[in-house]
């Protein structure tokens, strides 16, 4: 896996992650989180199109990035998941938390 973070021109950071978000990565991606929300940016966008697979590792992860954001005063946004992630995010209840469409 790698992360790439870039500012966003309007505000905000984004995170780029590519390849497999799970057990093995989650606490560089985590690590990387923390680094990307200090100091707070308002808006922190995960970049997930290039993401080929997430286990439920990861899934932790994406709680765990939603709640970092949260506790510095910043908003969270997933941002081109892909409809197998979408899918286990319905599935756990979790698609009201990131703010994605119902269907």
């Amino acid at each position: 896996m790698s992360l790439h973070v870039q500012g966003r021109i309007g505000g905000g950071v984004a995170i780029v992650v590519r390849g497999d978000l799970d057990y093995g990565a989650t606490d560089r991606f985590r690590q990387c989180v923390e680094r990307a929300l200090q100091p707070p940016p308002g808006t922190l966008y995960l970049d997930l199109r290039l993401v080929t697979f997430m286990d439920s590792s990861g899934i932790g992860a994406l709680v765990a990035a939603h709640r970092q954001a949260e506790q510095t005063g910043s908003r969270l946004v997933l941002e081109h998941p892909s409809a197998t992630l979408l899918r286990t995010l319905r599935t756990a209840g979790l698609i009201s938390l990131f703010g994605l469409p119902p269907q």
